[in-house]
């Protein structure tokens, strides 16, 4: 018995510190308009490209919720942005598993 209990409570912190993982640096590009979108709740979603979707017709909804630190968005701007992302284990139901960080604005172009 105690030896499961010593697997377990080991199994239990090994999962527990799992760490985020980085999953590298990405170039994106943010529309100048948002667009309504339903997730949970009906909201805003700003529309993104992702590195070799960027210049293309292909625009992906990318909720606030999964918003991009340090980057304040205002409408009537095209972005084109440096962002690091990084993996969540074990992210809530709701939530993204992939966190954005802003490391550049690259552009901002009134449109």
């Amino acid at each position: 018995m105690k030896k499961a209990l010593m697997a377990l409570t080991l199994l239990a912190t090994v999962w527990a510190c799992e760490e985020v993982q980085p999953e590298g640096d990405a170039n994106m590009r943010v529309n100048y308009f948002t667009q309504t979108c339903q997730g949970l709740y009906e909201g805003n979603c700003l529309l993104i490209q992702e590195d070799a979707e960027i210049g293309s017709d292909n625009w992906s909804l990318f909720y606030y919720e999964n918003s991009i630190e340090g980057f304040e968005y205002e409408a009537g701007y095209v972005y084109d942005l440096r962002v690091e992302k990084t993996h969540i284990p074990n992210p809530p139901q709701d939530a993204s598993s992939i966190e954005y960080k802003l490391i550049e604005v690259i552009s901002k172009t009134a449109q």
